[in-house]
């Protein structure tokens, strides 16, 4: 029987890098069909309401503001991931606890996720004003 050399944290930590970056595609793709459905809905709605004056276009602005909360979310996504493998990378390397690196990872994710909620902050400033600026063109 041949001897076969394997490196079990190595293994262990790959497969847990290819299961974050394959969550996170499914996360994406679950984004882009929600973004998909809603274009399909606000079709419909414009269709309806073309006699109604301002209102097709709240449905543009919608829609708008939910492709750019998209790109936000998977912006995060992305950084997640990025954010995953240079914390597991550098655990390889050193000889940092778990503990430890568990608390850098746990700050790193802090900092996406308010880094997220200001882009998302301004996204939605951004919408309002023009939202505003449509309605008082009208």
């Amino acid at each position: 029987m041949a001897d076969v050399k394997t490196n079990a944290p190595a293994d262990f930590t790959n497969l847990f890098l290819k299961g974050v970056e394959q969550a996170a595609e499914l996360q994406k793709k679950s984004l882009e069909a929600a973004l998909h459905q809603n274009a399909e809905a606000i079709a419909s709605y414009k269709k309806g309401a073309q006699g109604v004056p301002n209102l097709p276009s709240v449905f543009d602005l919608a829609g708008k503001a939910l492709e750019n909360f998209v790109e936000a979310q998977k912006s995060v996504i992305d950084q997640v991931v990025h954010q995953t493998t240079a914390l597991v990378e550098s655990a390889k390397g050193s000889s940092t606890s778990a503990h430890q690196a568990a608390e850098t990872f746990t700050k790193s994710i802090e900092q996406s996720i308010e880094r997220t909620v200001e882009v998302q902050k301004k996204a939605l400033e951004l919408a309002v004003q023009q939202a505003k600026a449509n309605l008082s063109q009208k």
